[in-house]
C-alpha cells in the first residue's frame, strides 16, 4: 500500500524565518498534491503561497489542538535553537507536540541551511518494529528525490544482535527496490544509537533522518522514549518522527 498525504500543516511565524520548512512543504504539496493549512503564530505571515489555508493562533501551544481538528496526516514544525530564534518552537515543545498528536511530525531546524535531501538515513534496530517506518521513508525518497540509507544500529554487539539486524536490513532493502528507489545499508554497532545516526548522517552529509517515536518492550530497542527525544533535539537537519499507531504493516515485510 502507497503512502499518501493529502492533507498536511505547517507551523509559522514568519515565512522568512525557516526557508528550509517552506520549501520541504513545497515539495512534498507538488508531489502528493496535498491540501496545506499554515498556521501562523501571533500575527500574519506574508508571501505565502495562494492556494494555502492560513488559520492565525495565539500562540504554539494551541497547535496540537487545531491540527487534530484540520485532520490533517502530517505537521512540519520548524525548531527554532539557542543560537537561533527563527522558528516555531523549541525541541522541548516539538517532543510534547510530537508525543500528544500521534501522527507523522517532521521538525525542520531553522538553522540557515539549506537542506541537501539526496540521502534519507533509516535507522534499523533489533526490535521486531523497526522495519514499520520503511513505507514511510519510501514515500519521502519519492517526494523528494532521495536515496534511501539503511543504518543498523544497536547498543547491544552481541553476534545475536548483529544476525538479527542484517537480516531485517536484508528484507527492508529488498522491499525498497521493489518500489523503485536506491539505498544502501551499512552496520553500526554499538555505543549510544542516537549517536551512531547523527555521526553518520553527518558523514554522508544526509538531509534527513527517519524514526519511530516509541518501540515496545525490547530494552535494546532504538528510539524508546528518550531516544527519539534526544534525537529531535540534537540533529541539526529535518527528523520524520512516526509513531507506531500510523505504521503500515503490509509494506514493511512483516
Amino acid at each position: 500500500m502507497a503512502i499518501v498525504i493529502p492533507n498536511f500543516c505547517i507551523a509559522l511565524k514568519n515565512a522568512q524565518d525557516c526557508n528550509a520548512a517552506m520549501d520541504v512543504a513545497a515539495s512534498l504539496q507538488r508531489y502528493f498534491r496535498s491540501q496545506v493549512t499554515a498556521f501562523t503564530i501571533g500575527g500574519g505571515v506574508s508571501s505565502l503561497p495562494p492556494n494555502y489555508k492560513v488559520e492565525q493562533l495565539a500562540s504554539h501551544k494551541e497547535l496540537a489542538k487545531h491540527f487534530v481538528e484540520t485532520e490533517s496526516d502530517l505537521m512540519i514544525l520548524p525548531l527554532s535553537s539557542e543560537s537561533s530564534s527563527a522558528g516555531v518552537v523549541n525541541a522541548s515543545d516539538a517532543n510534547k507536540i510530537i508525543d500528544h498528536l500521534e501522527r507523522l511530525v517532521l521538525t525542520v531546524p531553522c538553522n540557515g541551511k539549506q537542506f541537501n535531501y539526496s540521502k534519507i538515513v533509516v535507522p534499523i534496530d533489533s526490535s521486531f518494529e523497526t522495519r514499520q517506518k520503511v513505507p514511510y521513508a519510501i514515500a519521502m525518497a519519492k517526494a523528494l528525490g532521495s536515496a534511501l540509507v539503511i543504518l543498523g544500529v544497536s547498543n547491544d554487539k552481541s553476534a545475536d544482535t548483529e544476525v538479527l539486524i542484517n537480516n531485517y536490513i536484508r528484507q527492508v532493502t529488498t522491499n525498497i527496490e521493489e518500489n523503485g528507489v536506491r539505498c544502501v545499508s551499512e552496520v553500526r554497532l554499538g555505543g549510544n544509537p542516537t549517536q551512531q545516526v547523527l555521526d553518520f548522517a553527518k558523514e554522508i552529509s544526509a538531509g534527513m533522518i527517519v524514526i519511530m517515536t516509541e518501540q515496545e518492550t525490547n530494552l535494546t530497542a532504538f528510539f524508546s522514549g528518550k531516544y527519539s527525544q534526544q534525537m529531535v533535539k540534537g540533529s541539526p537537519i529535518p527528523v520524520l518522527s512516526i509513531h507506531p499507531k500510523d505504521l503500515i504493516v503490509s509494506d514493511a515485510r512483516l
